[in-house]
C-alpha cells in the first residue's frame, strides 16, 4: 500500500511478471516456427540480415503479406503480392512469379525480432 495516498500501487502483484513473447507473438503454437533471416535481401521492407522471423504455416498469405517460400530448393522471405488473378514474390528488386507451382508457400511472417546489436 502506497503510505502517501493510502492506496496500492497499480503495479502491485505484478513485480515478478516477465514476458512472455510465444504468448504475444504466437496465435498457432502447434503451426509455428522461426526462421532467421541470413541475406540483406528483405532490407528494403526493414528486415535486416539476422532477423527472426515468426511463421505460421496454418495461415495462406493475403495481398502485400510477407511469406516463407521454397524456390529453387531454397527459402527465401518475401512480399507476397496479387495482380490479375497472378500470384508474385518479390524483395523490392527482384520478383518471382508463381507460375506452376514452382514456389512452394510455407508460411506466413507474423512477426519480426531484429537485433540492435551483435551480443548473444
Amino acid at each position: 500500500m502506497n503510505k502517501t495516498t493510502g492506496f496500492a500501487s497499480p503495479a502491485q502483484g505484478y513485480e515478478e511478471q516477465g514476458i512472455d513473447l510465444s504468448r504475444l507473438l504466437v496465435n498457432n503454437p502447434a503451426a509455428t516456427y522461426y526462421f532467421r533471416l541470413e541475406t540483406s535481401e528483405m532490407e528494403a521492407f526493414n528486415l535486416p540480415r539476422g532477423s527472426l522471423l515468426i511463421v505460421d504455416r496454418s495461415i495462406d498469405p493475403t495481398h502485400n503479406s510477407f511469406a516463407l517460400i521454397r524456390h529453387d530448393g531454397q527459402f527465401l522471405c518475401r512480399l507476397f503480392t496479387k495482380h490479375n488473378n497472378k500470384h508474385y514474390f518479390t524483395n523490392g528488386i527482384d520478383e518471382i512469379q508463381s507460375l506452376n507451382g514452382n514456389i512452394e508457400i510455407i508460411g506466413v511472417v507474423t512477426a519480426s525480432i531484429k537485433r540492435y546489436t551483435n551480443d548473444p
